[in-house]
């Protein structure tokens, strides 16, 4: 009896056309005869296409980087040759020989378990569709437009040229207060590289603001109001819940992804979020790119979390970190922003009057790298 081991090498050795006339006679006969051992071999052929696929994105990835910095090096009149570094070995053939137990392994994976698992993994990397993947929420802009008082430092240079407009590339998400001193809960991922942040919604128009906490494993960041005049955002009808959701709870968000505030509403789905995330919630809202930040609310107008990410492949499927846990971080980290915190919540109220109450305490973050 042929153990795995030698299954795996046979498999290799096939695709690789490696096998001995006689080995090869031998080889397509059990494929004839054996479905798993097909698939196998067609799940080992797919994972190398994959990795054909990557290694010609991280090719092209080093050599446009290799333009760029040579392109860097000219500017400051400092020419040298453009030279390619030598690797240890090169093209899908070193690249497969770095990951050669990877694939094996995973061929022989499907060969064992009847192709379930892997097959939805390998499909997603030649669909436009993937089964199950994590979709950060931050909104890319090609151009954002915004006037000069926003993006040069200098009250002088805006009074000269008050209508003059400038377009740079940039992010939107969303963030929200976490009291009236001006710090602003929002998402890592939204401001990371940032270079100006600016927050805006109905009541507030472009209060500069910058970066004083992240943390990238929760995934959130704390943001603080600079913009000269600033005093507070006023009364805050809400608190930051210190206990979990349950499953089945309703919740609702508010957040950008377009130009005004949008309200959506679902129920908690499980206390656990992508992968078993203990620190997040799957919710079943439907959210889309500049979500990402935003307030997750319980009926009664606690935050119970924040707005992270979605699952592609599962309509409806989003993400939010809990607030428990974000609590824990700012006590430790941040404690300053858990100070002159609102203590009540919208117990009683209908659902538009709730709207109404927070969505001045909700803000686009606009983020310019």
């Amino acid at each position: 009896m042929i153990g795995s081991r030698e299954t795996e090498e046979l498999i290799e050795r096939y695709c690789n056309g490696d096998l001995s006339a006689e080995e090869l006679r031998i080889f397509e006969q059990w494929l004839e005869n054996d479905s798993a051992l097909v698939e196998a071999v067609d799940q080992h052929r797919k994972v190398i296409a994959a990795f054909t696929v990557i290694e010609e994105r991280t090719s092209l990835k080093e050599k446009l980087n290799l333009i760029h910095d040579e392109m860097e090096t000219e500017a400051f009149s400092f020419k040298a040759p453009l030279k390619v570094v030598k690797k240890e070995a090169s093209g899908i053939k070193g690249f497969y020989q770095r990951h050669r137990v990877i694939s094996i392994a995973a061929a022989v994976t499907v060969f064992a378990v009847s192709g379930t698992l892997l097959t939805g993994a390998l499909t997603g990397l030649f669909s436009t569709k993937q089964q199950s993947a994590y979709q950060a929420l931050r909104l890319e802009v090609e151009k954002l437009k915004r006037n000069q008082r926003a993006i040069i430092n200098g009250i002088n240079e805006a009074k000269e040229n008050p209508e003059e407009a400038v377009e740079e590339r940039g992010f939107i998400g969303t963030g929200m207060a976490l009291n009236t001193d001006g710090f602003i809960l929002t998402s890592s991922h939204v401001v990371k590289g940032a270079r100006k942040i600016y927050i805006s919604n109905d009541k507030f128009d472009q209060l500069k603001v910058e970066v004083i906490h992240t943390d990238e494993l929760l995934d959130i960041a704390v943001l603080k109001v600079t913009e000269e005049g600033f005093k507070s955002f006023g009364d805050m009808p809400y608190n930051l819940k210190k206990g979990a959701a349950d499953p089945g709870e309703r919740v609702f968000t508010l957040g950008y992804p377009r130009q005004d505030v949008v309200y959506n509403e679902g129920s908690v789905s499980s206390v656990t979020g992508f992968e078993g995330d203990t620190t997040a919630y799957q919710i079943s809202i439907p959210v889309n790119p500049g979500n990402s930040g935003g307030p997750l609310f319980d009926n009664q107008g606690n935050l119970v979390g924040v707005i992270s990410g979605r699952n592609i492949g599962a309509e409806g499927a989003a993400f939010a970190v809990q607030s428990k846990y974000i609590l824990d971080d700012l006590l430790k980290n941040v404690k300053e922003s858990t100070s002159h915190v609102s203590h009540k919540n919208l117990k009683g109220l209908d659902r538009p009057t709730q709207i109404k109450k927070l969505k001045d305490f909700v803000f686009m973050v606009k983020v310019f790298n």
